[in-house]
């Protein structure tokens, strides 16, 4: 695939992938169910990222219907992630929010044992354009984390420690965006 390269003057980067500014998402942005492996996951709730004045990206949480939301950020239930954006953004950047987020949630040795993990996912990742997907899914029966950039698989792994901590980066405490977090949890009981 052809990839364009990230507009470099709307210094959007790393401030974006913070979470500056968060709004709920449509509603009929995203579908109600996805599946996965064997699981229907529901819609647990979406949210928009933004900067500014723009919409950076969409973001949609699915999971079971019943799961509440200790299960979800500890990724005992499976689930996915989809981010949809709206504007051209360096892998470079969504790199460098990553760790922004992880160094608030991982102090000292924890961090450090997970960073190779981390490494590992986001060297599978690419520069995104607008209109392009990544979905990460995690099903803990199968042992599966994936990552997919527009249906095409990226990277895979078995490790759930590396699903709890990279979806963590917009579930777990301190999230990238409290108010995109609470959007993506909104309808967890």
């Amino acid at each position: 695939m052809n990839r364009r390269a990230p507009r470099a003057g709307l210094g959007l980067g790393l401030a974006i992938l913070l979470g500056w500014g968060s709004a709920p998402a449509l509603a009929d942005s995203f579908e109600t169910e996805q599946s996965l492996g064997n699981s229907v996951l529901a819609l647990q709730g979406s949210g928009t990222a933004r900067y500014l004045i723009w919409d950076v990206y969409d973001a949609a949480l699915y999971a079971p219907a019943e799961a509440n939301e200790n299960a979800i950020v500890n990724a005992e239930v499976p689930m996915s992630l989809i981010l949809e954006y709206h504007r051209d953004v360096g892998a470079d950047d969504i790199r460098k929010a990553t760790w922004v987020a992880l160094d608030e949630q991982y102090a000292g040795e924890e961090r450090e044992a997970i960073r190779p993990k981390i490494d590992a996912i986001q060297s599978a990742m690419i520069d995104v354009t607008d209109d392009d997907r990544y979905r990460l899914d995690w099903d803990p029966e199968a042992r599966r984390l994936t990552l997919s950039l527009n249906d095409e698989i990226r990277f895979e792994s078995a490790d759930r420690e590396l699903a709890r901590a990279y979806f963590g980066i917009w579930l777990a405490e301190p999230p990238l965006s409290d108010q995109l977090r609470t959007a993506l949890l909104s309808r967890v009981d």
